[in-house]
């Protein structure tokens, strides 16, 4: 869907970006009375308003919102329910016969538009300095159809929890294997979040999905989807705040600093 927006007296173009935000998890490593997803920072910040704090200054008719959940997450409805006067949200139940995080989001396709991107509610991304989310997005989709948001890392340890990617130095995706236990040297990346046009989402997803559950794929398989070749956007930072060793780091630092907007700003 295009929509039109003046600003300034200019007549600009808007495709409608879909936000998928993977919330069906049971939340077992925080062990939590109640969704990780709201767990607050602050007074006025859950760890899911990153999310929507990327697209403050957009409306719905050029983005909107689906929401993966399980049939615990109650809670976490009536938070977002906050947002009703300025986006569209959808809620979904994952489907039980669909497994891991690629399950959530496959369990959503039915409510895809033509460009999508997949955000983690229980993580905090930073972009770099001067970048908005929604540009750098359907920018890139406009160009490959798929795109990750990537964090650069050389620490094996980290690369071995994480969906580790080989990017060249052209900015292209060679090679991915989440939580690769061989080679792990040879990654120079993890993924944050990812961008996808509707009609490559099951090729992608597909071959995701195999490496996350361990399944045999063939080492050149990914030449054959549109992951590779693809060009990523470079984060800043990104913390995963879905144990309690992250949390407390982000405490600390939220001591020093007195505030965790830092991380979107």
């Amino acid at each position: 869907m295009v929509t039109w927006k003046k600003t300034r007296g200019i007549k600009k173009v808007y495709m409608k970006l879909t936000v998928i935000l993977p919330s069906a998890g049971k939340g077992t490593r925080l062990n939590l009375p109640y969704p990780k997803e709201i767990l607050r920072l602050d007074n006025d910040n859950a760890l899911i308003d990153n999310c929507f704090n990327f697209f403050k200054d957009y409306g719905r008719n050029q983005v909107e919102f689906i929401v993966v959940i399980n049939e615990d997450k109650t809670d976490l409805i009536k938070y977002l329910a906050k947002y009703k006067d300025r986006y569209n949200i959808s809620f979904v139940f994952q489907n039980p016969s669909e497994k891991e995080y690629t399950g959530a989001i496959k369990s959503a396709y039915h409510l895809f538009g033509e460009h999508n991107i997949v955000l983690l509610p229980d993580t905090l991304m930073k972009l770099q300095p001067g970048k908005d989310l929604y540009t750098l997005t359907t920018e890139a989709l406009e160009e490959t159809g798929f795109s990750f948001l990537i964090k650069r890392e050389e620490n094996r340890e980290v690369l071995k929890t994480k969906g580790a990617i080989y990017v060249n130095t052209e900015g292209n995706v060679v090679e991915y294997e989440d939580k690769p236990t061989d080679r792990v040297e040879y990654y120079n990346s993890f993924w944050c979040a990812f961008a996808f046009r509707r009609r490559n989402f099951y090729e992608c997803i597909n071959f995701m999905e195999k490496s996350t559950l361990k399944q045999k794929h063939s080492q050149n398989e990914i030449t054959q989807t549109p992951i590779f070749g693809s060009k990523v956007i470079e984060v800043e930072n990104y913390i995963d705040l879905g144990t309690w060793p992250e949390i407390r780091r982000l405490l600390i630092d939220y001591e020093k600093d007195n505030n965790w907007l830092w991380w979107c700003s």
